[in-house]
C-alpha cells in the first residue's frame, strides 16, 4: 500500500510539474559553448527558472552574429553573444536592450613556451613590434587594445595585429610560428595547451579588471512589454550564481555535462586560475567603456546614444527581491556592492 501511495504522489507530482511548466511564461535563450555561460545550466538543472516562474528553453549557437539574427529575427527571445556584436547591431538599427550579463573577463594572450620569457612581466610595453593574432571585433581585440591605449601605447602604430576568421585559426598560427602571440578566450587556451603545448602568456585581467565580457540582450519591445518574465529570468541568474561560487564540484560537473568539455579543464580555468567570472550583472559602465574602444579603433564612426539600450533596473528589482528572502546571505550582499560600483 506505501509503495502505491509513493507511486501515485510521484505520478501526481510529475503531472502537476508538467502543468505548471506549461503555464509558465516561455523564453527561448541562445547561448555560445563556453564555460562561463554555464548559468544558464546551473538554474536549469537545479529548478530555479521554474521556481522563479519562466520556462526556460536553452539553444546553443556557433557564433555571436548567427545568434544575433536570430533575435532579430525574433527566434529568441534572449541572447548571450559577445558585448561587441549586440552594439555593431544596436548602432545599425536593431533595437535590443542589456539587461544583464555572464561573463567577465575570460581573454588570453597565447603563445610559445619558448617565447614566454620575452613576454614576461606586467608592462604592456612587452607586444610593441609584436605580431598579435586575434579574432577581428571579438573581446579580445577590442579590450586588450583598450588596455594598449590606457598604458599609453600607440597600438595603430607599434603594434602588428594579424586577423584571422576564427579562434582555432589563431591558435594555429601561435602554433606554427605565423604570429608572435594571440589572443583567445576560454576554452580554447587551456585547449592549446592541453593540444599543442601552448601558454598563456597574459590573462588581458592583469591589466584590465572587471571588464565586458558577454553581454544578455533581448528585443527591446519585448523586454517593455513584459518586465516581469525578463526579471524572474534575471532572478534565477542570481541565485545560479549563488549555487556557482558556494558549489564548485557540482558545477563543474553540470558544465561538463552540458558543454562536453573535459571537467578538468572546467575546474582549472573557473576555480583554480579564475580566468572569467560568470556574474550575470549588466555592467553598465564595462559596457560604456567597451563602446569607447570600439570607436577609438574605428570600428564605428558615427556617435550614438548607446546608454538608452542598456537596462539595469530589472536587474537591480530582481536582486533586491532575492536579498529580501536572504538579507543575510554573504554573496547577495557582494552582488549588491559589485552592482553600485559598476553600473
Amino acid at each position: 500500500m506505501k509503495r502505491r501511495i509513493i507511486a501515485l504522489t510521484m505520478v501526481l507530482s510529475l503531472l502537476a510539474s508538467g502543468v505548471m511548466a506549461a503555464t509558465l511564461p516561455k523564453l527561448r535563450v541562445g547561448y555560445v559553448p563556453e564555460p562561463a555561460h554555464g548559468l544558464y545550466f546551473l538554474a536549469k538543472e537545479k529548478g530555479y527558472f521554474t521556481e522563479e516562474g519562466v520556462d526556460v528553453e536553452l539553444f546553443q549557437f556557433g557564433s555571436s552574429a548567427e545568434g544575433l539574427a536570430a533575435v532579430k529575427a525574433d527566434k529568441l527571445d534572449v541572447g548571450t553573444f559577445g558585448t561587441t556584436a549586440p552594439i555593431l547591431f544596436i548602432t545599425k538599427g536593431s533595437e535590443f536592450t542589456f539587461i544583464g550579463g555572464m561573463m567577465i573577463g575570460g581573454q588570453a594572450i597565447i603563445a610559445k613556451p619558448e617565447r614566454l620569457a620575452e613576454l614576461a612581466g606586467k608592462d604592456l610595453k612587452v607586444y610593441k613590434g609584436k605580431k598579435i593574432g586575434l579574432v577581428k571585433l571579438s573581446t579580445g581585440d577590442v579590450i586588450f587594445k583598450g588596455a594598449l591605449k590606457k598604458a599609453g601605447i600607440d597600438y595603430k602604430k607599434d603594434v602588428n595585429f594579424i586577423e584571422f576568421g576564427t579562434v582555432n585559426a589563431v591558435v594555429e598560427a601561435v602554433n606554427k610560428g605565423a604570429v608572435d602571440a594571440g589572443l583567445v578566450y576560454p576554452p580554447h587556451f587551456s585547449l592549446a595547451e592541453k593540444n599543442h603545448g601552448l601558454k598563456v602568456a597574459h590573462y588581458i585581467e592583469e591589466f584590465y579588471p572587471d571588464y565586458t565580457c558577454c553581454r544578455i540582450i533581448a528585443q527591446t519591445a519585448k523586454v517593455n512589454a513584459d518586465p516581469e518574465t525578463y526579471k524572474k529570468f534575471l532572478a534565477a541568474l542570481i541565485r545560479a550564481y549563488k549555487f556557482y561560487k558556494n558549489n564548485p564540484e557540482e558545477t563543474v560537473q553540470i558544465y561538463a555535462k552540458a558543454l562536453k568539455i573535459d571537467a578538468d579543464i572546467i575546474r582549472s580555468e573557473t576555480y583554480i586560475k579564475k580566468v572569467a567570472d560568470s556574474n550575470p550583472d549588466p555592467l553598465k559602465k564595462g559596457i560604456l567603456d567597451f563602446w569607447k574602444h570600439i570607436k577609438d579603433a574605428g570600428y564605428i564612426t558615427q556617435d550614438y546614444p548607446l546608454e538608452k539600450h542598456i537596462n539595469t533596473t530589472l536587474y537591480k528589482e530582481a536582486l533586491d527581491a532575492v536579498v529580501k528572502k536572504n538579507p543575510k546571505d554573504k554573496v547577495y550582499q557582494d552582488m549588491l556592492v559589485f552592482y553600485k560600483k559598476n553600473n
